[in-house]
C-alpha cells in the first residue's frame, strides 16, 4: 500500500497521527513506514522534511517503491503516532521552491533559458538553465520579474488532474506520466507537475534574490534566494558594508570605490617595496662579495642573513655564483634555520651532498641539485656552528 502523502494537500499541516505500516531497526536508528505522513521525502531537489515522529527525532525521510520511509532516532512503538514537522524548515522550503518556479518561468520569458534541474541547499538554492551564457541584463529583468509576481500576491493553486486535462494548462514542462498528475499554478503565469510543498500565495515567498550565476558546461547556474534567507543573507552583508564603511571612513554606498582605491594604493606600494627589496638585495650582494674569502681557487662567500627569506637567500646566490670560481654558504634564521649551499658551474663541488652532510649533523634534512642545495636544521641558534663545519668541508674539498 502506497503512503498516503498529506502535504499534497496541505502544506501547512505541521501535527498528523498515523498507523506504523513497517519499524525496521537499521544501525541504531529505525526504518519507519506509516499508512500516512505529513513528512516530505527528499526528491525532485528538495530536501526532506525534518521533526519528530512518537517524540524521536526524524533525521531524514525518503521514497521507497511508492512508500514513504522515515529514518528515525529511536525504536518507534508499533500502532499509533504522532509526528510533528519542522516547522520553520518547511516553511523555508515552501519559500524556496515557490521561489524557484517563479524563477524559473521569468527566465523563460526573459532570456529563453528553461530549466533542466533544480537544487535546494541548506543556504542557498540553484538552478541549471538549459544555455551556455546569460547576460546581466537577462538575469535582473527576470528577477525583476519574479519578484513583482510576489509583490502581486497571486495564489498558488495546487491541481490532482487526469492526463486528459494537461491541455487546459499552459505548462513550463510537460509530463509523460499516464496516472493522475498534481499540478502548482500560478495563474496567468506559471503551471507545471510538481510534488513539492508550496507557499498559498506568492506574497508568502517575500522576495527572490540571484546572488549569482556562471556557466558550467553547456548549461548556466543561477544561484538564488527567497524569502527568510534573503533576508538573513541581505542582514549580514549589509553588516560587512557598514563595518568596511566605518573602517574606511565613508558612506555605505562609497565603500566599493574606496576598496578600488586601497587596491590601487595597496598595488602601487607592493610594487615599489618589490623595488626597494630588490635594491636592498643588490647591495647586500655585493656586500657579500667583497666578504669572500679565497679557498684555493675558489671564493667561499659564507653569511648568516636574519631577515631573509629562501627566496632572498636564493636570488642572492644565483647572483654570486654567475661569477666563475664562487661557492656560496648561507643562512636565514626563524623558528628553525634555512640554510642554502650553491657554487659556481666551473666547480667540481656536490653542493647537495655537503648540505645533506651537515643538515645530517643537526638532526635536519635538504637536498637539491650539486650546483644549488637548500634545507634546515630544527635548531636556529647553532646555524654558525653548522656554516663553520660547512667552511671547514670546502676547505677541505678544495684546499688543494
Amino acid at each position: 500500500m502506497d503512503t498516503d502523502r498529506l502535504y499534497y494537500r496541505d502544506s501547512y499541516l505541521r501535527e498528523f497521527e498515523a498507523t506504523v505500516l513497517a519499524a525496521r531497526p537499521v544501525g541504531g536508528e529505525t526504518e519507519v513506514v506509516l499508512d500516512r505522513t505529513a513528512f516530505h521525502p527528499e526528491g525532485g531537489g528538495q530536501p526532506s522534511d525534518l521533526g519528530t515522529l512518537a517524540g524521536f527525532p526524524v533525521l531524514g525521510v525518503v521514497e521507497r517503491d511508492g512508500r514513504v520511509v522515515h529514518r528515525v532516532a529511536g525504536a518507534v512503538p508499533g500502532g499509533a503516532v504522532v509526528g510533528r514537522i519542522d516547522w520553520d524548515r518547511r516553511f523555508d522550503h515552501m519559500q524556496q521552491h515557490s521561489g524557484q518556479h517563479l524563477l524559473s518561468q521569468a527566465l523563460v520569458r526573459c532570456a529563453g533559458a528553461e530549466t533542466v534541474s533544480f537544487h535546494m541547499g541548506d543556504v542557498g538554492s540553484t538552478v541549471d538553465l538549459a544555455t551556455p551564457a546569460l547576460t546581466r541584463e537577462q538575469v535582473e529583468a527576470a528577477e525583476r520579474l519574479t519578484n513583482q509576481v510576489i509583490w502581486e500576491n497571486h495564489p498558488i493553486l495546487v491541481h490532482v488532474v487526469e492526463p486528459s486535462e494537461l491541455a487546459r494548462f499552459e505548462l513550463r514542462k510537460g509530463t509523460e506520466r499516464t496516472e493522475q498528475i498534481r499540478l502548482v499554478e500560478v495563474p496567468d503565469f506559471d503551471a507545471i507537475p510538481c510534488g513539492g510543498t508550496h507557499c498559498r500565495t506568492t506574497g508568502e515567498i517575500g522576495m527572490v534574490k540571484v546572488v549569482r550565476w556562471e556557466r558550467r558546461g553547456g548549461n548556466s547556474r543561477v544561484e538564488f534566494l527567497c524569502g527568510g534567507r534573503a533576508l538573513g543573507d541581505y542582514g549580514r552583508k549589509n553588516e560587512t558594508v557598514l563595518r568596511l564603511a566605518s573602517l574606511l571612513s565613508v558612506r555605505d554606498r562609497e565603500v566599493g570605490d574606496a576598496v578600488e582605491r586601497l587596491l590601487r594604493d595597496s598595488s602601487a606600494m607592493k610594487h615599489q617595496v618589490e623595488q626597494l627589496r630588490r635594491r636592498l638585495l643588490d647591495y647586500r650582494t655585493s656586500e657579500l662579495a667583497r666578504q669572500a674569502v679565497a679557498v684555493g681557487r675558489a671564493q667561499v662567500v659564507a653569511a648568516v642573513q636574519p631577515d631573509s627569506s629562501p627566496e632572498d637567500l636564493k636570488l642572492m646566490a644565483s647572483r654570486l655564483t654567475a661569477e666563475q670560481g664562487r661557492v656560496v654558504l648561507l643562512a636565514a634564521t626563524g623558528s628553525r634555520a634555512h640554510l642554502l649551499f650553491a657554487r659556481s658551474d666551473d666547480l667540481p663541488m656536490d653542493a647537495a651532498a655537503l648540505l645533506r652532510q651537515v643538515c645530517a649533523t643537526f638532526g635536519g634534512r635538504g637536498g637539491g641539485q650539486p650546483g644549488l642545495a637548500q634545507g634546515g636544521i630544527p635548531d636556529a641558534g647553532r646555524v654558525a656552528e653548522a656554516l663553520d663545519i660547512a667552511i671547514r668541508a670546502v676547505r677541505a674539498l678544495l684546499a688543494g
